[in-house]
């Protein structure tokens, strides 16, 4: 469930809604570490970590992975070196990203880092053959419905012919980046 939270932050990362940036969690106008602490608190609460082993090692890697991230981010994006990321910073950032992803097929190493931070946040019961229903109870935590992400499932696997695995996990967020078909099963069920 835990990862579920970062395929949210990594797909409102590349979306705006309205002039505002979607992961702009405490409603500022920016992307910066606040928004970042409360997504990782959200996930596993200091109160919670402090009372399970398992779940500090969990929100100590969360926020080491997230910090990485966030530090990756500013040296790409914050143009103006204010310690945020802006909408206009942002949209250049996701403009680069998709760019290098149309010419090279992957994403830099320091946004790939979010994609294996996700599949390594959750529980399968085998990694390198995800079930249907693993993938989907991943993707109903971020509000995606059953009927969704079987669908999405199915597209990716072919139908059950591959096996669900990281690489394959990798290849369906290249495609959810440079997706231009509007309703497309590859939307997540977004416009």
């Amino acid at each position: 469930m835990y990862s579920a939270y970062i395929l949210l932050i990594i797909c409102a990362l590349h979306q705006y809604n309205y002039g505002k940036i979607s992961a702009d969690i405490n409603s500022d106008g920016m992307v910066n570490w606040i928004d970042f602490e409360s997504v990782i608190e959200s996930i596993v609460s200091k109160d919670e970590a402090s009372k399970n082993a398992r779940l500090k090692v969990l929100r100590k890697r969360l926020e080491q992975h997230f910090q990485k991230f966030f530090w990756e981010l500013l040296k790409v994006g914050d143009s103006n070196q204010d310690g945020d990321i802006d909408l206009n910073e942002w949209l250049n950032v996701l403009d680069d990203v998709v760019n290098d992803l149309k010419k090279t097929n992957e994403f830099p190493d320091w946004f790939e880092d979010l994609f294996k931070s996700l599949w390594r946040a959750n529980e399968f019961f085998n990694e390198k053959a995800v079930l249907k229903d693993e993938f989907a109870n991943m993707l109903i935590a971020w509000d995606i419905d059953e009927n969704t992400a079987g669908k999405l499932y199915d597209f990716i696997t072919e139908n059950g012919k591959k096996a669900m695995d990281y690489h394959l996990f990798a290849i369906l967020m290249k495609k959810f980046f440079l997706n231009e078909i509007p309703n497309h099963i590859l939307n997540l069920g977004r416009a």
